[in-house]
């Protein structure tokens, strides 16, 4: 199987100019524009075929992040091969499809919570994958303080980190207002992250007006 040949054979060039602007950090010309499912039946097809999988181009690095989650191996090799793919991730889209992507956490909560705090002071990338995997896997009882308590040490003044703490933060709140709640009466979240993580929050239809009237009070002008 030639992979980037059959990513080639799927593209949608009006796609591909209406994605080209939802990822703004990764130059056009490598983006090829192709759908995310497509892409994940490229890479079922790839990891069953051993095939090889270059790195140039946008859709080629999402279907190496695709291919890192399906193997299946060891929690051990897992982690080397997340380590040796993070420096690949230069955008929000690989970031948070590549988490979403990698099921075997649920199963392996305590080694993969280890690992995702070393990146809490990397690059703008690493910080949002380490933000992104506590939202997808890790707003439990077993870890919502610990959680917490890492999300509201993040200072960042990367627009792709603080989005992602603002996301987290909503859906804590979501999840633990009783929790949460006292974060943002607090104020000690960024100014940024503070108001956006109340927008959010506000944006959810499962939270009633009274309690979203309240939380709009509470922003910082």
């Amino acid at each position: 199987m030639n992979v980037r040949e059959e990513i080639f054979n799927n593209q949608d060039l009006e796609y591909r100019s209406f994605h080209c602007r939802l990822v703004p950090t990764v130059p056009a010309e490598r983006i090829i524009g192709v759908r995310v499912p497509i892409l994940r039946k490229i890479a079922k097809q790839a990891y069953e075929s051993n095939a090889e999988i270059l790195c140039d181009y946008y859709e080629e690095i999402m279907i190496k992040g695709f291919v890192i989650a399906m193997k299946r191996c060891s929690i051990e090799e897992h982690l080397t091969d997340i380590k040796d793919f993070l420096p690949l991730i230069d955008n929000w889209a690989v970031c948070d499809s590549f988490c979403s992507s990698l099921k075997f956490a649920k199963r392996n909560k305590e080694a993969v919570f280890e690992f995702i705090k070393q990146y809490i002071n990397g690059t703008e990338y690493e910080v949002r994958f380490a933000i992104v995997m506590i939202m997808d896997y890790f707003l439990v009882d077993e870890y919502i303080d610990d959680c917490l308590q890492i999300l509201t040490s993040i200072i960042s003044d990367k627009y792709y980190i603080n989005m992602a703490l603002a996301w987290a933060i909503s859906v804590a709140y979501i999840k633990y207002e009783e929790k949460t709640l006292p974060i943002l009466k607090s104020k000690v979240l960024p100014a940024w992250v503070h108001n956006k993580s109340i927008q959010k929050i506000c944006e959810s239809y499962r939270i009633d007006k009274s309690k979203k009237d309240y939380l709009k009070s509470l922003k910082i002008i």
